[in-house]
């Protein structure tokens, strides 16, 4: 298993600095490639008549290239003493659908958290997880770095899910110097916690078992969790249906889109 391709969108520079810090560092744990991905809307550059015609405007069309230039320069003078490989890829297309289509070369897409009510980023980043073909890795924008040589902890309740994300993150929980496997509540009967930790033990990874009594909500007793464990990541299957994502994604998959106090490694 590997994880050499990371995809960072920059369409949005809030968050980027938190999500660039987390990506250089899995770039040094997985020496990996770091892809930056720009798309430039239709909207940009193409203007709707009222007859409901549409027609080409030069003008914006070359703003729309300038601020891609722009973009890739600021990159380049960010990375220009980092020892990550990376490029810069603009194309045109709206920035969730380009970022969903160039998934599908990737290992993984580093996206920010919201911050606050940021309901927009918040949608954006569900969109993503349900539909992507890579996971993502969600950072806080507070987040300074990501450890991975520190501390992981993957949430497990034997699903496939959860499973699938386990699977993909192999190569960060290989550098992680300890790894615990957690469940909330009644261990899975089919694949209890302690498959999960055979599965891990196959790729050299010695992983901690623990089980912790269900709260009213998981959600709240995996944050608390990860606070006291002092862990640096975690990583976590995502739950609900693309079509109606807004209302039936799962709770815990939306707690730690929205307000996870490390970053999330997650996959649908």
């Amino acid at each position: 298993m590997s994880m050499r391709s990371i995809l960072i969108p920059v369409n949005n520079e809030e968050g980027l600095e938190s999500r660039l810090q987390a990506a250089l560092d899995v770039g040094r744990a997985v020496k990996g490639h770091i892809s930056f991905l720009h798309g430039i809307p239709v909207s940009d550059y193409v203007a709707l008549d009222p007859f409901g015609g549409s027609y080409y405007v030069a003008e914006q069309r070359e703003a729309a290239l300038q601020e891609a230039e722009r973009k890739r320069v600021m990159l380049k003078e960010e990375m220009r003493n980092e020892d990550v490989p990376w490029d810069f890829v603009s194309v045109d297309g709206a920035p969730d659908d380009v970022l969903v289509g160039h998934s599908r070369l990737a290992d993984v897409a580093v996206l920010s958290e919201p911050a606050g009510d940021d309901d927009d980023l918040a949608s954006s980043v569900t969109y993503f997880v349900m539909e992507a073909h890579c996971p993502i890795l969600a950072v806080p924008q507070t987040s300074k770095a990501l450890d991975c040589a520190g501390k992981a902890v993957v949430a497990w309740n034997g699903s496939a899910p959860a499973a699938n994300a386990m699977r993909a993150a192999i190569p960060m929980l290989q550098a992680a110097e300890s790894v615990e496997v957690v469940t909330i509540g009644e261990d899975p009967q089919h694949f209890p916690a302690a498959s999960a930790c055979t599965y891990l033990s196959r790729h050299g990874i010695k992983a901690e078992l623990i089980l912790r009594d269900r709260r009213d909500k998981v959600s709240e007793a995996m944050h608390d969790l990860l606070l006291d464990r002092d862990a640096d990541y975690m990583v976590m299957g995502a739950y609900g249906h693309s079509r109606l994502r807004q209302t039936l994604f799962g709770g815990v998959s939306r707690h730690f889109i929205q307000r996870s106090p490390v970053p999330v490694f997650m996959t649908h």
